[in-house]
């Protein structure tokens, strides 16, 4: 088969090539260099070493008629720490170049059902990461702006209190981050009213407020929130008088509840940056190769 869509394909960039292993070598270098033509970044890569790499993975797919994946996913790491090792572990991937944000490009399907996260989980163990969500191989820039979005509200250090966060599990919120300058101009618009507050009683106003919009009664909000349903009670009356009639509108209590869920997600995503700043980053000891699972 190889042999077949050699011969078709290389007289028609006017080339001839005795054996089946010549023609897979020129159409190799072919191949690359369309690459590099494409993207000068991948060149520059070459150039660092990863000639012989590249070519093998693309012979590899030659030989092999392997197709790309219909759909791939993102995984966005703190660290480029043992990457090439992760790479490795997980089999067919694609890794970031050095100048890139640490990331790799996996099938959708090594993350698919409790076994693909299992295992995804135990091969990056101790790593602050974020797997995007699966689209189609030529919208992967997608994946990879959701799952570096994301990873700002992760775990800010690799370690053992570092996990594996999934983007298809905090999907309204990437889309409540996805343009701040709107939530600021959502929170400003919605949640006035608590402006001129004490920030510790805005802070137990707000709680309150996001556990009752929740559909939540005084009983289930006082639970949640470790608090006696009667204190429930006597800070909604005082939201009742803060917000008024808003408070009845469905559309408008949907909007104030967009902008405090905003508010609390930026708020998280300000504490991480600011602790990923103030934290030495510590030299740790080589890592052993990882298993494949």
């Amino acid at each position: 088969m190889v042999s077949e869509a050699l011969n078709d394909a290389l007289p028609q960039c006017g080339i001839r090539a005795d054996s089946e292993d010549d023609q897979l070598a020129i159409l190799t270098e072919l191949i690359a260099q369309t690459l590099c033509d494409r993207n000068p970044r991948f060149r520059e890569a070459l150039d660092r070493g990863g000639h012989q790499q590249v070519t093998r993975l693309i012979e590899d797919v030659l030989r092999r008629g392997r197709p790309l994946p219909d759909k791939v996913r993102a995984i966005m790491l703190r660290t480029d720490t043992d990457i090439h090792l992760v790479a490795s572990a997980l089999g067919d991937c694609l890794v970031s170049a050095p100048d890139e944000a640490p990331g790799l490009l996996i099938p959708a399907q090594l993350a698919d059902g409790k076994s693909g996260r299992a295992r995804l989980k135990g091969v990056l163990r101790h790593r602050a990461a974020v797997v995007g969500h699966a689209v189609p191989a030529h919208e992967a820039a997608a994946s990879v702006r959701s799952a570096s979005r994301l990873l700002d509200l992760a775990s800010p250090h690799d370690g053992p209190e570092a996990g594996v966060v999934f983007v298809d599990d905090h999907l309204s919120s990437l889309l409540l981050l996805q343009d701040e300058s709107l939530s600021r101009t959502l929170i400003a618009r919605h949640l006035s009213p608590l402006a001129g507050l004490t920030p510790e009683r805005c802070e137990r106003l707000e709680a309150t407020l996001l556990a009752w919009l929740g559909g939540m009664g005084a009983p289930e909000v006082a639970k949640a929130l470790s608090i006696h349903p009667q204190t429930v009670r006597y800070r909604m009356r005082q939201l009742e008088k803060l917000f008024g009639a808003r408070l009845r509108d469905p559309r408008t209590r949907f909007e104030i509840e967009m902008a405090l869920r905003s508010r609390q997600l930026m708020a998280g995503a300000r504490r991480r940056r600011a602790a990923a700043t103030r934290r030495p980053r510590a030299v740790g000891k080589p890592r052993k190769a990882l298993p494949r699972p």
